[in-house]
């Protein structure tokens, strides 16, 4: 089943299965612990969130590429999905990215907030590139580095009726970790490609100890290559194909393609598809050159699309230019 891939990889360890007792499970426990996998499902086997809008936020997804453009900005971003479940998953965020022209070096930063159901993920990601640039300033490749901060928390209070003295329910309300990620990316004003590792430590991130639970609490490495090129069709009209490849432990790949169109720098259209799990129509505008705007809409493929009014998901950016490019 595909709810962005994120059913796997809990902080909380559950047992493994008894076949021998399956028929007198509990009817209500089986149902809230489904309701956690869901939870989970938000904020873990895809571990990292993710954006629709992923092409307005290269260093989130590879600290390599902070900074390698003339633009810096500020910006915010929320996405809401499976609006017809009870506490379906909410991603706020908050960005900068900015290049530092005399180092030769970009840096990068964002604050995140994911919240599904009882669990919450509260983090900070600082990115760091250094720039190799050619002498006509044309290619340019950067070599860049991360520090993840993670809170990963439970709110017990709306487990506790359900779960009662569950051994799951017994351990800590929260967790910190710290990991790091790093890698490459490559542009020429046309072409931009590049390829990252996050969670690369691989920290623990264990809530509760269950016995005969398997040992899988910990944050898992996540690999992303990404590749755009900028096509200019004519005077007023650029076409941006671009692609996306996550690659997870313990979890299927992911696969995105998409294409964007910019007309005149002021408005933009697009349509991404990801690969068993949702297509997703965009629209963005730009004001005074400087503001930028968007709105994505995914709609997503079976097994969430069975649910009425649930598999659908909404995103929006705003985003704040502070230098233009020459």
């Amino acid at each position: 089943m595909y709810f962005n891939t994120r059913l796997i990889n809990s902080p909380i360890q559950f047992p493994a299965p008894n076949h021998q007792n399956n028929s007198i499970m509990d009817m209500k426990k089986f149902a809230l612990s489904g309701l956690l996998c869901i939870a989970i499902t938000a904020t873990q086997g895809q571990q990292l969130h993710f954006t629709s809008q992923y092409l307005q936020h290269n260093a989130m997804y590879n600290p390599a590429a902070a900074g390698i453009t003339d633009v810096s900005s500020i910006g915010l971003s929320y996405r809401s999905q499976w609006s017809a479940f009870s506490g379906n998953p909410r991603t706020f965020i908050a960005y900068g990215d900015a290049n530092l022209k005399r180092l030769k070096a970009g840096i990068a930063g964002y604050v995140y907030r994911d919240v599904t159901g009882p669990t919450n993920r509260t983090g900070l990601q600082l990115a760091y590139s250094k720039h190799i640039i050619s002498r006509d300033e044309r290619h340019k490749v950067g070599l860049g580095i991360e520090l993840r901060g993670l809170q990963f928390g439970i709110d017990k209070s709306k487990l506790t009726d359900a779960l009662g003295s569950d051994p799951v329910l017994s351990g800590a309300s929260s967790k910190i970790a710290l990991d790091a990620g790093a890698g490459i990316y490559y542009t020429n004003g046309k072409l931009s490609t590049g390829i990252a590792v996050s969670q690369l430590i691989g920290s623990k991130l264990k809530l509760a100890d269950v016995p005969g639970a398997t040992d899988r609490a910990r944050l898992y490495r996540h690999y992303n290559f990404t590749a755009n090129y900028t096509w200019q069709t004519g005077d007023n009209i650029t076409l941006i194909p671009n692609f996306m490849l996550r690659l997870i432990e313990h979890a299927p790949a992911e696969f995105d393609f998409g294409c964007r169109l910019n007309y005149q720098d002021r408005f933009w259209w697009g349509l991404n598809w990801r690969m068993r799990q949702f297509w997703s129509a965009q629209v963005g505008f730009n004001i005074l050159q400087k503001i930028s705007i968007g709105y994505a809409y995914d709609y997503y493929q079976t097994p969430i699309s069975l649910f009425n009014g649930g598999s659908h998901a909404h995103e929006l950016s705003l985003r704040f230019d502070m230098k233009r490019k020459d």
